[in-house]
C-alpha cells in the first residue's frame, strides 16, 4: 500500500524550492549553460578567472561568485584552447573547526585536507574530460578518489587516519600537488591549469583563514594560478597580501554601473523568473532593491509573483520589500551567533546601519533634481580603530553596505564612501517625495536620476551616540571555573585561578541548535520530527550514517520528502556557517 502524499500548502513549498533552486551550487552542471546569461560583464569576470596569475573574485553571498567558477569550469572543459579547470569548493571548513580545539596538530590536519580536496577536485576533472588519452587518475596522484574521499570524512568527523592515510598525508605537499596537476595539463595537452577555490573566505575560522591563503600564495606557479572567491573586506591575515599578490575582481555590481539593470534583467531571464505576474515597473525596482545580489533580484520576483495573488500590487510589493530587508537584517544579525566576540560589534553595527539608512533618505527629501544614494564618514573615525573599522567591514560583508573609493574633500580631508542597501531605502520611501506609497515608476525615476556630487556627510559620532562608541569591545567568554572575565582574546589561561581557557566552537554551537528551529520545516514536519527522541538536535541527525533511514521511520515520510528535509538541513548549516 502506497503512502498518503502529505499536502504542502503553496508558501510552504515555495519556502522550501527556492532555498535549493536559487543557489548555484544546487544546479548540475550539465543545466548552467541553459541558466547563465551572457553579457560583457560576466564575461570580464571569465576572462579574469582564465587568466595567468592569482585571482580574488569578491562579493557578498548571492552574488554569482559561485556560479561564475562552476560555469567557467565547465567552459574550460569543453574548450581545449582553454585552460585546464580544477574547481573545488571549502564550503566544509567549519568541520575542521573543534580540531582547533582539541587537536595538537590542527593546523597540519587543516592543509592535508585542503590538498586532498584539491587532488579530490583533480580526478573530478580528469574524469569529465572527455578525450580518449585522459590519463589515469591513480598513476598521477598515486591514489584512487575513494581514498582521498576516506581522509576528507575522516578529518571532517574528527577522527584519526588509518595507517596508510596518514603515511600518504605525510608525503602529500603543495609540491606534490602541483607535480600532479602539471603531469595531467601535459597528458591533456594543456599549456597551464586554474585552480578555482570557491567559499574560500573562512572567516569563522580566522587561525585556518591565514593557513588557507598561505597555501594559496605557493600554489600559484608559471603553469598553475589559484583563483578564490572572497566576502568583501576579507582580512586575509599577515602572510597574503592582497593588493600586491592578486587582482581584486569585484563580483559585486555596482548599481551606479551603466550596465547594471541590463545585467540583473539578464540573469532573470536567463532563470525564466520573468513571467506575466510582474509588471514591468516592479521588476525595475526589484532589480534596485537587490542591490546588486542576483538571488536576492530572483528570489524578490519569484515572491512578488505569489504574493500577488489575492493582493493589490502595491500591498504586494510593500510585503515583499518588507520581508527583503528584514532577511538581510536577520543575516547580518546572525553574526551575532556566529561569532559571539563580536556581539557587541555587530550590534552596534546594526544601529549604525540604520543611522546610514536615515542620513541618506535625509539627503533626498524635499524638490531635488539630484538623488542621493552615498554617505561620506570622515576617514579619521576609523583609521587606526580596529573595532571601529570591523565593525564596517562586516556591515560590508553582509551586504547592507556597498563601499565606494575614498574620496578627498579639501586638504586633509579624507571621506570613506558608502551606499547603504537601496532595499532598506525604498521601504523607508527615500525616493518616493511627498507620496505616501512606493510608486515604483516613480522610485525607479529618481533612482535612474542624476546622481548628487557630493556624499551626505556626518561624523561617526553624530551617527552613534557617544556610549556606544566608547563601549565597543570584544565580547569574550568568561573563565568557566571562576567565571573571571577574559583580559584578552589570544589569553590562554585565567590570570585568577590559572584554569586553561576553553574557546568557544561555532560548528559546535550549531550543531547543538534544535532540529526543530531549523527554517525552511513545515510545521507538520517540525512536529513530527519532535517526536523522534533520538533526533534531538542538527547534529544528531548530520552524525547518522544514513539519516534518511531515521526520518523515513516518520509515517507518510518516503525517501524523497525524507531527503527534502536533508537537503533543508544540510542548507541551513551551509548558510549558518559561511
Amino acid at each position: 500500500m502506497s503512502k498518503p502524499t502529505l499536502n504542502l500548502t503553496e508558501d510552504e513549498q515555495l519556502a522550501i524550492d527556492w532555498a535549493l533552486v536559487e543557489r548555484a551550487d544546487h544546479i548540475p552542471f550539465d543545466e548552467l549553460r541553459e541558466v547563465t546569461a551572457t553579457n560583457e560583464f560576466f564575461r570580464s569576470i571569465q576572462t579574469a578567472l582564465m587568466a595567468r596569475g592569482t585571482t580574488l573574485l569578491e562579493g557578498p553571498r548571492g552574488c554569482g561568485k559561485t556560479h561564475m567558477m562552476r560555469y567557467t569550469w565547465l567552459l574550460c572543459r569543453e574548450d581545449l584552447s582553454y585552460p585546464l579547470a580544477i574547481y573545488v569548493s571549502f564550503n566544509r571548513y567549519y568541520r575542521l573547526e573543534p580540531l582547533l580545539r582539541n587537536r595538537a596538530n590542527a593546523v597540519d590536519l587543516f592543509h592535508t585536507w585542503v590538498l586532498a580536496n584539491i587532488l579530490r577536485a583533480l580526478a573530478d576533472t580528469i574524469a569529465g574530460a572527455n578525450a580518449p588519452s585522459s590519463p589515469a587518475f591513480v598513476d598521477l596522484a598515486g591514489c584512487d578518489a575513494n581514498f582521498l574521499d576516506g581522509i576528507i570524512t575522516r578529518l571532517e568527523r574528527g577522527l584519526p587516519l588509518t595507517n596508510d592515510e596518514a603515511e600518504f598525508a605525510s608525503r602529500l605537499s603543495v609540491t606534490y600537488l602541483i607535480t600532479a596537476v602539471v603531469k595531467t595539463c601535459d597528458v591533456l595537452r594543456r599549456k597551464r591549469a586554474i585552480i578555482l577555490l570557491d567559499d574560500a573566505a573562512l572567516t569563522l575560522t580566522p587561525e585556518y583563514l591565514i593557513e588557507f591563503f598561505d597555501l594559496v600564495r605557493v600554489l600559484r606557479t608559471a603553469r598553475t594560478a589559484p583563483k578564490a572567491s572572497v566576502y568583501p573586506a576579507t582580512d586575509f591575515g599577515p602572510r597574503f597580501h592582497a593588493g600586491h599578490e592578486a587582482r581584486r575582481v569585484p563580483v559585486w555590481l555596482s548599481v551606479d554601473d551603466a550596465s547594471y539593470t541590463e545585467v540583473m534583467g539578464a540573469v532573470a531571464a536567463q532563470r525564466g523568473a520573468l513571467g506575466n505576474n510582474v509588471p514591468d515597473d516592479v521588476s525595475e525596482l526589484l532589480k534596485y532593491a537587490a542591490f546588486g545580489v542576483p538571488r536576492a533580484y530572483l528570489t524578490m520576483l519569484r515572491s512578488y509573483a505569489s504574493v500577488a495573488v489575492g493582493n493589490s500590487r502595491q500591498r504586494a510589493l510593500n510585503r515583499v520589500l518588507e520581508e527583503h530587508v528584514q532577511s538581510r537584517r536577520d543575516e547580518y544579525d546572525s553574526m551575532r551567533h556566529k561569532m559571539p566576540r563580536f556581539e557587541t560589534v555587530v550590534r552596534t553595527g546594526a544601529s549604525l546601519f540604520e543611522k546610514m539608512v536615515d542620513a541618506v533618505r535625509s539627503g533626498n527629501l524635499g524638490p531635488r533634481e539630484e538623488t542621493q544614494l552615498l554617505l561620506g564618514i570622515p576617514d579619521e573615525d576609523l583609521v587606526g580603530d580596529t573595532l571601529r573599522e570591523r565593525m564596517v567591514r562586516l556591515l560590508v560583508e553582509a551586504g547592507l553596505v556597498y563601499p565606494h573609493q575614498t574620496v578627498s574633500h579639501g586638504e586633509d580631508r579624507l571621506y570613506r564612501r558608502f551606499t547603504p542597501h537601496l532595499a532598506a531605502l525604498i521601504a523607508q520611501r527615500a525616493f518616493s517625495g511627498a507620496s505616501r506609497g512606493t510608486s515604483p515608476a516613480q522610485v525607479v525615476h529618481r533612482l535612474q536620476s542624476k546622481r548628487a556630487k557630493h556624499p551626505v556627510r556626518r561624523s561617526l559620532g553624530s551617527l552613534l551616540p557617544a556610549d556606544s562608541l566608547k563601549e565597543l569591545r570584544l565580547d569574550l567568554p568568561p573563565c568557566r571555573t571562576c567565571n573571571t572575565p577574559r583580559l584578552s582574546d589570544s589569553q590562554r589561561f585565567c590570570h585568577n585561578c590559572g584554569s586553561e581557557l576553553l574557546q568557544d566552537s561555532v560548528f559546535a554551537r550549531c550543531m547543538s541548535l534544535p532540529l526543530v528551529s531549523v527554517p525552511g520545516l513545515t510545521d507538520w514536519q517540525r512536529e513530527k520530527i519532535g517526536a523522534l527522541v533520538k533526533l534531538q538536535t542538527i547534529g544528531d541527525l548530520l552524525a547518522l550514517q544514513d539519516p534518511g533511514t531515521a526520518l523515513r521511520t516518520i509515517p507518510r515520510v518516503g525517501n524523497k520528502r525524507a531527503g527534502r528535509i536533508i537537503d533543508v538541513v544540510t542548507s541551513y548549516v551551509e548558510e549558518f556557517l559561511t
